[in-house]
C-alpha cells in the first residue's frame, strides 16, 4: 500500500517541478517585440543592399538586374576593402548599416561634375539655421574649426557672413528639406554637401533627426544659477552620488540642473539645464519662456507642439494667446529630450508604463535592435508616444569637416582612415590625415607661408621653431568653448 503513496508523491513533485520550470521560463523570457509607431520598418538584407547601391552607386531599381547588381556590389566591396565576392554577406551588410555621409561614393554629376573647385581663394559661408541640440556658440565654433581644418593647409581664406548669399550656405533639416535628397531619420544619413558651383553648389545640410554633440555626449550650457553661461561637467558629484546628466535631485520645483565643476559639494557652482519654462530659442520673443497653457488657432496647449509647422520643430507661445499676440519661440532640447520616434523631441517621462510594466529609466524592452528608448508620457500603453534616449551623439565638428571637404570639391576617399571616408568614425584628438591633405592641396595648392621682413625681438628664451606648413596640426574635437577659440597644437 505504500507504493501508490510514493508514486503519488513523486507525481506531485514532478508536477511542482514542471510548474516551477514554466514559471522560470516565463520570467526569463525576453519582452515581446512590438512595432513602434513612427519607427522605420526593419529592412531585409536584400532591401538594405538594393537601397544602398541605388543611393551611393547609381544602381537604380529599373536597371539593377542580377548581373549588374553583382558587379555593382563588387565595386562597393572594393571601395571598402572587403572581399570582392558580389555576394550579400554579413560583413557587407554591416558596413551598409553604419552611419555615413549622404554623398555618393561614385561620381555623380549633381554632386561632383568634372571635379569642380572654387575659382577663387576667398570663400564665404553663412549659417542659416541651428539645431536645438547645441548652444549657438558651440555650433558657430564647430563650423569655424571645421573650415579651419582645410584653410590651414591651403591658400584658402574662409569667412563667415551674417546675411546675403554666401558661397556655402549651411542649414539643418529633416527628411525632405528642399534639395531633392531627403534624410532618413535617426542614424543612417548624417549630412550631405554639394560640390562648388552656383546656386546650391557648396551648400551643406545636416540631418536634425540626429543627436548633435561634440562626439562624447551632450554639451549642455547652463542658464542662471551662479555659473550662467558655463557648461555642465559630466560626471559631477552631488551628495556622494555621481551624475552623468542633468538632474532634479535636491530641488522641489522639478527643474533640471547640473554642476559646472566635478564636486558640487566643494565648489557649489551650478546652473539650470535648458528647459522651455526658462527660455526659448529664436522666434520673435527675445528668448522669453513658454507660457502654458496657450491658445493657438482656438485650441489650448499645455506643452510645446509642432502644430502649424511642417518642419517638425517644437514651439510654444510666450503669452497665453498666440492668436492675439503672435509671440513665440522654439523649445530648447532638454537634458532628456528624445531623438527620433514620434514625440518630436519631447523629453522622457519617468516612470512610464509599457506593456503593463513600470520603467524608471530608458529601456530596450520591446525592440529587436537593442536601442534605448523611453515614453514621453506617463503611459506608452495609453498614448504610444516615444523616442530614442540621448546617447553619445555625432560630432558636429567632425561631420562638418567632412562635408566642408565636399563643399570645397573633394570626393569620398577609399582610405578608411581619411576624414573623407564615407563612414562616420569618432576621433577625440583629430589629426587631418595625409590622404586628405594631399587631396585638398591637389585642388588648391599648398599653404603660402611668407615670413615678415623684420621679425619682432624675442620676449622669452629660445624655443624649438615650428613651421606651421610642415608640422601636423591637431585640433581638440571636443573642446568646450567659452567665448574663445582655442587651438591645441601638437
Amino acid at each position: 500500500m505504500a507504493f501508490p503513496t510514493i508514486f503519488s508523491c513523486r507525481r506531485i513533485v514532478f508536477k511542482l517541478f514542471v510548474v516551477q520550470f514554466i514559471a522560470f521560463q516565463a520570467n526569463a523570457a525576453p519582452s515581446r517585440i512590438i512595432s513602434f509607431p513612427g519607427d522605420d520598418t526593419p529592412q531585409t538584407d536584400k532591401e538594405v543592399v538594393l537601397n544602398y547601391l541605388n543611393k551611393f552607386y547609381g544602381c537604380s531599381e529599373d536597371r539593377c538586374n542580377l548581373l549588374v547588381l553583382r558587379d555593382t556590389l563588387k565595386k562597393m566591396q572594393k571601395f571598402f576593402s572587403l572581399q570582392e565576392t558580389g555576394e550579400v554577406d554579413a560583413q557587407t551588410v554591416a558596413i551598409m548599416k553604419k552611419p555615413r555621409c549622404g554623398v555618393p561614393d561614385v561620381a555623380n554629376y549633381k554632386f561632383f561634375p568634372r571635379k569642380p573647385i572654387w575659382q577663387k581663394k576667398d570663400i564665404t559661408y553663412r549659417i542659416l539655421g541651428y539645431t536645438p541640440d547645441l548652444d549657438e556658440e558651440v555650433i558657430n565654433d564647430a563650423f569655424f574649426r571645421a573650415f579651419k581644418v582645410w584653410s590651414d593647409v591651403t591658400p584658402l581664406t574662409i569667412t563667415r557672413i551674417m546675411d546675403g548669399e554666401a558661397d556655402i550656405m549651411i542649414n539643418f533639416g529633416r527628411n525632405e528639406h528642399g534639395d531633392g535628397y531627403p534624410f532618413d531619420g535617426k542614424d543612417g544619413l548624417l549630412a550631405h554637401a554639394f560640390a562648388p558651383g552656383p546656386g546650391i553648389g557648396g551648400d551643406s545640410h545636416f540631418d536634425d533627426d540626429e543627436q548633435w554633440t561634440l562626439g562624447d555626449g551632450q554639451v549642455v550650457k547652463v542658464k542662471y544659477g551662479n555659473a550662467d553661461g558655463e557648461f555642465c561637467k559630466f560626471p559631477f558629484l552631488f551628495e556622494g552620488t555621481e551624475y552623468n546628466s542633468c538632474t532634479p535631485q535636491g530641488r522641489d520645483d522639478g527643474f533640471l540642473w547640473c554642476s559646472t565643476t566635478y564636486n558640487f559639494n566643494e565648489d557649489g557652482k551650478y546652473g539650470f539645464c535648458p528647459h522651455e519654462l526658462l527660455f526659448t530659442i529664436a522666434g520673435n520673443a527675445d528668448g522669453a519662456p513658454c507660457k502654458f497653457p496657450f491658445t493657438f488657432q482656438g485650441e489650448k496647449y499645455d506643452a510645446c507642439t509642432t502644430q502649424g509647422r511642417d518642419d517638425g520643430y517644437r514651439w510654444c507661445a510666450t503669452t497665453d494667446n498666440y492668436d492675439q499676440d503672435k509671440s513665440f519661440g522654439f523649445c530648447p532640447e532638454t537634458a532628456m529630450s528624445t531623438v527620433g520616434g514620434n514625440s518630436e523631441g519631447s523629453p522622457c517621462v519617468f516612470p512610464f508604463t509599457f506593456l503593463g510594466d513600470t520603467y524608471e529609466a530608458c529601456t530596450t524592452s520591446g525592440r529587436s535592435d537593442g536601442k534605448m528608448w523611453c515614453a514621453s508620457t506617463k503611459s506608452y500603453d495609453d498614448d504610444s508616444k516615444w523616442g530614442f534616449c540621448p546617447d553619445q551623439g555625432y560630432s558636429l565638428f567632425l561631420v562638418a569637416a567632412h562635408e566642408f571637404g565636399h563643399a570645397l570639391g573633394l570626393e569620398h576617399s577609399e582610405d578608411p582612415g581619411a576624414l573623407m571616408a564615407p563612414i562616420y568614425t569618432y576621433t577625440k584628438d583629430f589629426r587631418l590625415p595625409n590622404d586628405d591633405i594631399k587631396g585638398i592641396q591637389e585642388l588648391y595648392g599648398e599653404m603660402n607661408c611668407v615670413p615678415t621682413d623684420k621679425p619682432l625681438p624675442p620676449t622669452q628664451g629660445p624655443v624649438t621653431p615650428m613651421d606651421i606648413c610642415k608640422e601636423t596640426v591637431v585640433f581638440d574635437a571636443v573642446a568646450q568653448i567659452r567665448g574663445e577659440t582655442s587651438l591645441n597644437i601638437v
